[in-house]
C-alpha cells in the first residue's frame, strides 16, 4: 500500500511541475535556516562534554541585590573558597580570574596574550591536556604560566619554551612551566594562557581577587568545584547562602549564591560577567524564532497552494471515495505526497545550509568559535525535521480533502469558504510585512554606515598611516622614517584617535563627593598639528620634554566640567587625578570625536608620556600609499623591527570601526532575501492559480471588449491592496523600532526620513508587482479563443 501511495505521489508531483517547483524552492529556502539551527543545537549540546568528571563539576553564581539592576552574575567572591573547601561534599575547589591580558614580550617579539589566573588544581579538574609540564605543579608557584600550542609557537617559534621567561606588561616576569593542547571549540572557557593565581594575589591593583574587598566587587572572579559522587547539592547551596547572610549583613548590597552544573552553562540562563562565550536560553529562543519566521511562511505557501489546486484533485478524491477509499487512506496519500516533496526540498536546503556554513556565516556575524559541521546526529536531526515538516504541511490539505463528500467532489467544484480566503490573504500580507521589514532594516543600516564613515570627526583622516611600534623605540622610528621622501610629518600616540580605544582616568573635584570620569591619550608635541586639531586657547606641548610631563591639553567639554565660562580661563588651572597625578592645563582644543560616534563628546585631555607611545601616525605626501608602505617595510627591518610591520590607513581603521553595520546588513539582508523569495514564490503560485480559475472569465471579458489594461487592473488590484496594507502596518512599526534602536546603539545617528522609507517601499513594490504582472499580463494578452473553445 505504501508503495502505491508513493507512486501516486510521484505521478501527481510530476504532473504539476510548475507548482511542484515553486514548493521545492520555497520550502527548500525556508528549511535551510532550520537546518542551520538544528546544527547549532547539536553543537551546543556538545559543549563541555569532554571532561571526565563533568557531571560533578559546578560553579558558583551570584544573585546581587543592589537596589538598581539586581544582576545575576556568573562570577563569585574569591573569599568563598575558604568556606567551600571545608565543606564535606566538596572534593576540589579552585579560583579563576579573568584578568590576564596584555603584551607578552620575549626578546624582540611582542604579542597580545589573553587568559586566566587559576589555582594549581585547574588542569586536574578540567580536561585540557598538557603536552608538556605537570598537571599538579605547572601553576603551583608564583609567576609561572602555561601557554597554548598556538601562543607558544607565536612567541618561541620552533624553540622549546619550557623554562623560558616572558615579560607580561603590568604583571612582570613569568616562567613557562607547561604547554597545553589548543582548546576545542565546544568549551565555555576561551584562553591562550593560564597563570598561577598566587601571582594575582601579589598584584594589588585587582581588587576583585582581594579576599576582604572582593565581597562587593568581584567581576571577573570565578569559583569552580568538583563534588563527591554522593554530595548533596541543596545542602551546599544552603550553606553558601548562610555565608552570604553573614558576610553581607552590614553591607549596602545583599547577595545569594547558587550552584550551576557544568552542562547547564551553555546553553543556560542569561548571566552577566561570563567567563567566556555565552549562549543563553533567550538567545537560543530568538535564533529559533528567526528560523520560524522564514519556515512558517514557506509551509503556509505549500498548504495554500495545495488547497488551491483542489479543483484539479476533486474528481480524483470523488472517484477514490466512490470505489471505497477510506478517510485515513486519503489522508495518508496527501501526507506521503507532502513528505516526498519535503525530502526533495531537504536536498535543496542542505546545499544552501552548506553554503551558509562554509562561506557566509563567518562573514555575517562575529561570534565565538563555532563548529556547525554535520555529524550523524545532525543528519538524523535533518531527516526527522523533514519528516515532521512534511507530515504537518501535508496534514491540513489532507484533512480538507478527506472531509469532502463524494457527490461534491465528483461535481468538480471547489468548496468555497470565507475562512480559507482570509487565511490566504493573511499569509500573503504577513509575508509582505516580513519582506518590507527586512528591506527597511538593510536600507537603514546602509545609510547609518555611510553616515558614520563620512561623519566629520573633527580631525585629519586622509593619507595618514598608523603603525604599531611593537618593540621599536618610538624616537628612533620617528627619526629614521622622517627621512623617507613620501613622509610629510610623524607623530606618536598611545591610542588610535576616533575609534573608541582611549583610556579612562578619574579627576578629583571640590564641589562633588565622587570623582569625574575623564578620557585621556598620550601624544607627542607633533600630534595635534598632524591631526589638524584647532586651539581655542593656550599652546601646544613644547620641545622641552621634561616640561611637557607637567601639562595637559583639554577639550571644550573639560572646560565645562570646571564650570568656566571661557576656554582662556582654564589655562594654567591645576588638575588632580585620583591616582595623585597633578597637571596644569596648557591649552584648550575645539571639541572633536576622540572615541567615535557611539557616545557623546565628554571631558578629554592629551598628556605627554613617551612610555605609553604605541603608535606612530605618519602623514604622507601624495596619494600612493602602497609605494610608501613597501619602502617602510624595508626600513622597519633595518631599525630592528622583529615582528610583522603592522600598518593601516587611518581612513580604513575608521571604516573598520563601523564594520559591524556591514555584518548586520549581511545578516538581515540574507534573512530578507529568504523572506522576499518565499513571499514572491507564494505570490506567484497564488496569482497563477487565481488566473487559472478565472481563465474563462478573462476570455469572456476580452470578447466583450475589455482592454488589456482593464484586465491587468482587475487581476492585480487585490494583491496590490494586500501590499498597501502590509506597508501601512510595517512602516510605522519599523520607524519606531529603529528610531529607538539607533539612538541606543550610537549617540550620533541618522534620522529616519522619507528617503529610507521611499526606497524600501519601492523595492518591495517593484518585486511584488513584477511577480504579479508576470502572470496577469500573460493572461490578459492570451487569445480568448483558446480559453473558450471547450464551451
Amino acid at each position: 500500500m505504501f508503495r502505491n501511495f508513493l507512486k501516486t505521489a510521484i505521478r501527481n508531483l510530476s504532473k504539476n511541475k510548475f507548482f511542484t517547483t515553486l514548493n521545492v524552492i520555497g520550502l527548500g529556502l525556508g528549511m535551510s535556516l532550520s537546518l542551520l539551527f538544528i546544527a547549532l543545537l547539536a553543537f551546543l549540546s556538545r559543549f563541555d562534554n569532554f571532561h571526565p568528571n563533568g557531571d560533578r563539576i559546578y560553579r558558583v553564581t551570584t544573585q546581587l541585590y543592589d537596589k538598581q539592576e539586581n544582576p545575576r552574575l556568573a562570577s563569585a567572591p574569591a573569599g568563598l573558597i575558604h568556606y567551600i573547601k571545608d565543606f564535606s561534599g566538596v572534593e576540589k575547589v579552585i579560583r579563576i580570574h579573568r584578568s590576564l591580558y596584555g603584551n607578552a614580550v620575549y626578546e624582540e617579539k611582542k604579542i597580545e596574550l589573553e587568559g586566566y589566573f587559576a589555582d594549581p588544581g585547574f588542569f586536574e579538574m578540567f580536561n585540557y591536556p598538557l603536552l608538556k609540564g605537570s598537571k599538579a605543579t605547572a601553576i603551583s608557584s608564583p609567576n609561572t604560566i602555561v601557554l597554548s600550542e598556538t601562543e607558544a609557537t607565536k612567541i618561541f617559534g620552533d624553540k622549546d619554551p619550557m623554562g623560558e621567561t616572558i615579560n607580561i606588561e603590568g604583571y612582570g616576569i613569568f616562567m613557562i612551566t607547561g604547554i597545553f593542547k589548543d582548546l576545542p571549540e565546544n568549551t565555555h572557557m576561551q584562553f591562550g594562557a593560564i597563570a598561577s593565581y598566587s601571582t594575582l594575589l601579589s598584584y594589588s591593583k585587582v581588587t576583585s581577587a582581594d579576599e576582604k574587598e572582593g565581597w562587593t566587587s568581584f567581576r571577573g572572579s570565578f569559583i569552580y568545584m568538583l563534588l563527591h559522587k554522593d554530595a548533596n547539592r541543596d545542602n551546599l547551596t544552603s550553606f553558601l547562602n548562610g555565608i552570604a547572610k553573614e558576610r553581607y549583613a552590614q553591607q549596602d548590597i545583599t547577595a545569594g549564591f547558587k550552584l550551576q552544573a557544568l552542562d547547564e552553562i551553555i546553553p543556560g540562563p542569561e548571566l552577566s560577567d561570563p567567563i567566556g562565550p555565552n549562549w543563553s536560553y533567550l538567545l537560543l529562543f530568538i535564533t529559533g524564532a528567526i528560523t520560524l519566521i522564514v519556515l512558517i511562511p514557506a509551509c503556509t505557501n505549500y498548504i495554500n497552494l495545495s488547497i488551491s489546486q483542489s479543483l484539479e484533485r476533486m474528481k480524483e478524491i470523488g472517484v477514490r471515495k466512490v470505489v471505497g477509499g477510506q478517510k485515513k487512506q486519503i489522508i495518508m496519500q496527501f501526507v506521503i505526497e507532502s513528505i516526498t516533496i519535503v525530502l526533495v526540498e531537504l536536498i535543496v536546503s542542505y546545499v544552501i545550509y552548506d553554503v551558509i556554513r562554509r562561506d557566509f556565516l563567518s562573514q555575517m556575524i562575529e561570534t565565538s568559535p563555532m563548529d556547525l559541521s554535520p555529524t550523524w546526529q545532525t543528519f538524523l536531526g535533518f531527516l526527522l525535521f523533514a519528516l515532521i515538516v512534511g507530515a504537518l504541511a501535508g496534514l491540513v490539505p489532507a484533512v480538507y480533502f478527506s472531509k469532502l463528500s463524494p457527490i461534491v467532489a465528483l461535481k468538480g467544484k471547489e468548496v468555497k469558504t470565507s475562512g480559507r480566503s482570509y487565511f490566504r490573504k493573511f499569509v500573503l500580507t504577513f509575508q509582505f510585512i516580513l519582506s518590507l521589514g527586512f528591506i527597511m532594516a538593510v536600507v537603514i543600516m546602509m545609510r547609518q554606515y555611510k553616515y558614520s564613515v563620512n561623519f566629520d570627526l573633527g580631525f585629519e583622516q586622509q593619507q595618514v598611516l598608523d603603525v604599531n611600534l611593537q618593540n621599536v623605540d618610538p624616537q628612533i622610528f620617528k627619526n629614521e622614517f622622517q627621512k623617507l621622501p613620501k613622509v610629510q610629518r610623524i607623530s606618536l600616540s598611545s591610542h588610535i584617535l576616533g575609534i573608541g580605544s582611549a583610556a579612562e582616568r578619574f579627576m578629583k573635584t571640590t564641589d562633588r563627593l565622587d570623582s569625574i570620569a575623564i578620557t585621556s591619550m598620550s601624544v607627542d608635541d607633533a600630534f595635534i598639528s598632524n591631526m589638524k586639531l584647532s586651539f581655542l586657547a593656550g599652546n601646544n606641548f613644547s620641545q622641552n620634554k621634561s616640561d611637557n610631563s607637567r601639562f595637559i591639553i583639554v577639550n571644550e567639554e573639560f572646560v565645562k566640567v570646571l564650570h568656566l565660562k571661557e576656554p582662556s580661563a582654564a589655562i594654567n588651572t591645576l588638575i588632580t587625578l585620583t591616582d595623585s597625578s597633578e597637571f596644569r592645563i596648557a591649552g584648550v582644543l575645539k571639541s572633536f570625536h576622540y572615541s567615535g560616534l557611539k557616545d557623546a563628546i565628554a571631558p578629554f585631555f592629551f598628556e605627554y608620556n613617551p612610555q605609553k607611545f604605541v603608535y606612530a601616525n605618519i602623514k604622507l605626501q601624495g596619494h600612493d600609499a602602497l609605494e610608501s608602505i613597501t619602502a617602510m617595510e624595508k626600513l622597519w627591518k633595518k631599525i630592528g623591527g622583529q615582528g610583522k610591520f603592522t600598518v593601516q590607513l587611518f581612513s580604513d581603521e575608521i571604516k573598520e570601526a563601523y564594520s559591524f553595520y556591514i555584518m548586520i546588513m549581511k545578516f538581515w539582508g540574507f534573512l530578507g532575501l529568504l523572506a522576499i523569495t518565499v513571499a514572491c514564490l507564494g505570490l506567484l503560485g497564488t496569482v497563477s492559480f487565481t488566473i487559472k480559475k478565472r481563465v474563462k472569465e478573462i476570455g469572456i471579458r476580452k470578447v466583450l471588449g475589455a482592454s488589456v489594461k482593464n484586465l491587468v487592473f482587475l487581476l492585480s488590484k487585490n494583491f496590490v491592496i494586500l501590499m498597501v496594507i502590509a506597508s501601512t502596518i510595517t512602516i510605522p512599526v519599523m520607524y519606531l523600532l529603529f528610531t529607538h534602536l539607533l539612538t541606543n546603539t550610537q549617540y550620533y545617528s541618522i534620522k529616519i526620513g522619507f528617503i529610507e522609507i521611499f526606497v524600501s517601499l519601492m523595492i518591495m513594490l517593484f518585486l511584488g508587482l513584477a511577480t504579479v504582472l508576470s502572470q496577469t499580463l500573460k493572461a490578459a494578452n492570451a487569445n480568448p479563443v483558446d480559453n473558450l473553445k471547450t464551451e
